[in-house]
């Protein structure tokens, strides 16, 4: 190989900042010749007092208001967010299917258009600020900014809060995760955290699938004046916040009617994948252990049939026969019979360290000070968590799918009472998985699924005394598992 002398005065620069190389790139050594990018963004000037801006339902009808520009927005009428339904002919047709992947576009999803502009990138390539949809109502992606209700609410529409289970309200700032953490692919692009935000009432924040307001890393943030309700994860969450004042907010009840799992978060954040898949692989056949033989496409539109149920029993309530077994396969997966959130947090106002609330809960104290909260009530708070059991193989990781989720073995093997005879039985979601696996190799597309051996051995070719592949997943069983 040729080599070549330069001097290091004409070095390119990288173009991270030294600051932005030490929070995401994990690198233990920097040679002294790498040259950094310097930041040299002009001082913002604050408008709050010039820059009025009013926002009615027609400034959210194609997706979420990002506020790029230092101001105050002010709301003069109800919103209840509701973007890229389908139309009322479509969804009045009677063969309307809410979740098909067989047209262009997704329902309630970013458009391609949208996404290959910028407005709202990452839905299709599954890395960027919107890659599991329309995350917020309102982005604040700069500082200086002041939300006014104006004694209005903001919600979400039922079927809009139904179709997008990954939502906050207002985020103050331009993604709902940092960008190397949670359960997509966000990437740097467009990073902000807004500072000098104040997001005030009288008015109220109502239904919403995640949160009502949510943040990271945000300095000098002023909430008050607020009625907040109808949450499912948080009515505030802020992040590796600095200087946080809550004034004179009433924040409760938490929502108790919440019609799924959290299984249908996934499938419904799954179907762009589950799109691709089908158009690419679709006539492929697959074969499970001791079942027919079926196609790809059958497994997609099983999972789109169980969804489309699913969505027509809570927004048209259309009753099925107890005894379909699709129906009871589609409710054993999604249906949430108790209403109350069935995942690990529930809170009124949280304040966490730097990085998500998901693990290490208590251990992720730093970057946060300065939390006032003054005349605030915080009540009905509710959980009935479903404890799913996740399990590591030999010590190498825990298996885990594309979302972060995991395997919920107990519900697809036919019985544990006896780990020599346990045999996978599956459902529409983890077969697909497993599909997935089979067929597809791109880093992007997969995100962070991992699966071993024992488990491909289980699900294609049985549990059996030559491969004694059910008790291989739990690593030689437990007290349960024999």
């Amino acid at each position: 190989p040729k080599s070549y002398q330069v001097p290091v005065s004409v070095l390119p620069v990288i173009s991270w900042t030294a600051e932005e190389a030490a929070s995401y790139a994990n690198i233990d050594y920097i040679h002294p010749n790498i040259k950094f990018a310097e930041d040299v963004s002009p001082p913002p000037v604050d408008k709050r007092d010039t820059n009025i801006v009013y926002l009615y339902k027609q400034d959210f009808i194609d997706g979420t208001y990002r506020i790029r520009e230092t101001g105050t927005y002010i709301l003069m009428e109800d919103i209840a967010f509701n973007f890229n339904p389908p139309s009322k002919a479509t969804m009045n047709s009677p063969d309307f299917s809410p979740n098909s992947i067989d047209d262009d576009e997704l329902y309630w999803f970013p458009t391609h258009a949208q996404d290959l502009n910028g407005d709202y990138p990452g839905l299709y390539s599954y890395a960027g600020s919107f890659s599991l949809g329309f995350f917020a109502g309102i982005t604040v992606e700069t500082d200086d900014v002041i939300i006014n209700l104006n004694g209005y609410s903001m919600s979400m529409d039922p079927t809009f809060y139904l179709q997008q289970r990954y939502f906050t309200l207002i985020e103050c700032g331009a993604k709902y995760f940092l960008p190397n953490q949670g359960p997509s692919n966000w990437q740097i692009a467009e990073e902000y955290y807004a500072a000098h935000l104040e997001i005030k009432g009288p008015g109220t924040l109502g239904l919403s699938s995640h949160h009502a307001i949510h943040g990271m890393r945000n300095e000098h943030l002023n909430i008050h004046d607020l009625d907040i309700t109808n949450f499912e994860v948080a009515g505030i969450q802020c992040n590796g916040c600095n200087n946080v004042n809550i004034d004179s907010c009433t924040v409760g009840p938490q929502n108790t009617n919440i019609p799924v799992l959290g299984r249908y978060a996934h499938a419904r954040a799954m179907l762009p994948r589950y799109k691709e898949l089908n158009d690419d692989y679709g006539d492929k056949e697959i074969t499970f252990y001791n079942r027919e033989t079926t196609t790809i496409s059958d497994l997609c539109q099983r999972i789109v049939d169980q969804m489309d149920m699913i969505y027509h029993n809570y927004i048209n309530n259309i009753e099925y026969d107890e005894d379909d077994e699709e129906w009871i396969a589609a409710k054993k997966l999604f249906y949430n019979p108790s209403g109350w959130m069935d995942g690990g947090s529930s809170y009124g106002v949280v304040f966490n360290g730097d990085g998500a609330a998901v693990v290490g809960m208590g251990q992720r104290i730093k970057e946060t000070s300065n939390i006032m909260m003054n005349n605030v009530e915080i009540y009905g708070i509710y959980n009935q968590v479903l404890e799913k059991i996740k399990v590591s193989i030999n010590k190498v990781g825990a298996s885990r799918l594309l979302l972060f989720d995991t395997i919920d073995w107990i519900a697809v093997t036919d019985s544990i009472e006896d780990g020599s005879t346990a045999q996978y039985i599956g459902d529409s979601y983890t077969d697909l998985i497993f599909a997935i696996k089979q067929n597809v190799d791109s880093w992007s597309y997969l995100n962070s699924l991992y699966l071993t051996e024992s488990e491909l051995q289980y699900v294609f070719e049985g549990n059996n005394a030559d491969n004694n592949a059910f008790r291989g997943i739990w690593q030689g069983g437990s007290p349960a598992i024999n």
